[in-house]
């Protein structure tokens, strides 16, 4: 990784198992740092909420009501990813879940080879595959989190494990 380098780390929450946005975010990595540059966005979903979804995040449909569908915040998301490398924990989640996304919305969807999986190198470095459970082993605080999950949080410990894990690698 060069200091130039650039990366978009992406986590979405979802209505049903991978599909049907509810929230996402994406925070930038410059180099070696997590730039305060970020995208945020509530969706409202074209599905109803499955119950195991909402008890990972605890977001309700009634919360989303007034929120845009995804192909309205669509192009704001291009604009922040850019041309560069997309990192996600547990990327197949977010590909797919892009995928669709992208689909219903008529667009190209980001190739796979842009993403890099944090849950992958956590692995290979004998952590576990949880993302929060790979955090904590590797010393990056979690006690501040809600129990809940919500999608900035997400990245932004996605960010944090990629910067710890991928300085090992060198």
């Amino acid at each position: 990784m060069k200091l130039e380098d650039r990366y978009v780390v992406i986590d979405v929450e979802t209505a049903q198992s991978y599909d049907h946005i509810i929230e996402i975010a994406a925070v930038e990595v410059i180099g070696r740092t997590i730039s305060p540059r970020s995208f945020v966005r509530r969706v409202k979903p074209r599905s109803a909420m499955s119950p195991f979804c909402y008890a990972v995040h605890r977001i309700s449909l009634a919360e989303l009501e007034q929120e845009p569908y995804f192909n309205h915040v669509i192009h704001d998301l291009i604009d922040f990813v850019g041309d560069d490398r997309i990192v996600a924990h547990n990327y197949t989640y977010e590909y797919n879940t892009l995928k669709r996304e992208f689909e219903r919305a008529e667009r190209p969807t980001y190739p796979r080879g842009r993403f890099f999986c944090t849950m992958a190198l956590a692995k290979q470095s004998g952590l576990p595959g949880k993302l929060r459970h790979a955090c904590a082993q590797a010393g990056i605080g979690i006690n501040h989190l809600r129990h809940e999950h919500d999608a900035l949080n997400d990245a932004l410990l996605a960010a944090h494990l990629f910067l710890k894990l991928s300085a090992t690698e060198r």
